[in-house]
């Protein structure tokens, strides 16, 4: 069994965000009653163009993410990029967030 690196512990944990996030889209809308029976709020579930604005979230958000991840491993030179780039996040997130929102 080879070595768990850090590189590969912050890829897997990647990649159990990214699926726990897939999966908590389509068990968001299911409820539990007092009767412990299961059903679907339909306000909740996710379709048309929410469902694509948030494929498209995820996509994006883990390109970014194990983008950065290679970036910081790579290299001393991709250390200083990785940090920049985390800055520009930082800084742009919210800003884009209250965007969004108007």
């Amino acid at each position: 069994m080879e070595k768990l690196t850090m590189k590969r512990l912050m890829n897997l944990l990647g990649l159990l965000i990214l699926l726990g996030m897939i999966i908590m889209a389509f068990t968001n809308p299911l409820t539990i009653d007092p009767n412990l029976g299961v059903y679907q709020t339909e306000k909740a579930v996710i379709k048309g163009k929410e469902l694509y604005k948030f494929a498209t979230f995820l996509l994006v958000s883990s390109f970014i993410y194990f983008l950065l991840v290679q970036l910081y491993f790579s290299t001393p030179i991709g250390q200083k990029v990785f940090f920049i780039v985390l800055t520009v996040l930082a800084i742009t997130a919210p800003i884009v967030a209250i965007y969004i929102e108007r």
